[in-house]
């Protein structure tokens, strides 16, 4: 793996405060469980439902990644997708922690160890749309704003990316 974070080694960073981070597989229980969050925590609270399909078109999921944090009893408790946008660009989107676990740095670490992934694969450019409520933790990771405020599932985002420059070895 690719060292993107100086100081933290894959093997400490990908398991630890006894939350397991890894790739979670279309159809399995995990991605199910997944389902369930990103409805309570991004759907449900703006009176949308995740799976009407008004929105969200879960039938293309299968070809995203989807990449998930779980507690030391195998529980899902944070979870994010990459879609495939180009050759070395992703869109990294439904970035979630459940409530109970936010504000204790499972999402922030759950999302190095997806960059890290996703680098892994080749991708360099990635792109994602944060709630205005959610970008500071994005530019703490950072991300850059693209644009102007814009207006997605009726509530304010910005455009944001940020590029990895890959280096000779």
């Amino acid at each position: 793996m690719k060292d993107i974070y100086p100081g933290l080694t894959w093997p400490k960073f990908f398991k630890g405060c006894a939350v397991e981070y890894s790739l979670i597989q279309h159809g399995t229980d995990a991605y199910e469980a997944s389902l369930k969050l990103r409805h309570q925590i991004l759907r449900e609270p703006i009176g949308m439902d995740l799976f009407d399909g008004s929105y969200d078109d879960l039938s293309q999921e299968s070809r995203f990644y989807h990449f998930g944090a779980f507690d030391e009893n195998g529980e899902l408790i944070s979870s994010v997708i990459g879609i495939p946008t180009a050759t070395h660009e992703v869109r990294i989107k439904q970035m979630v922690v459940a409530e109970g676990h936010q504000n204790q740095g499972i999402g922030k670490r759950l999302f190095m160890a997806f960059e890290a992934y996703l680098l892994n694969l080749g991708f360099q450019v990635f792109i994602l749309h944060a709630r205005i409520t959610a970008h500071g933790f994005y530019l703490n990771m950072g991300y850059t704003i693209l644009g102007d405020e814009f207006q997605e599932v009726g509530l304010p985002h910005y455009r944001m990316s940020k590029t990895f420059t890959p280096h000779p070895e």
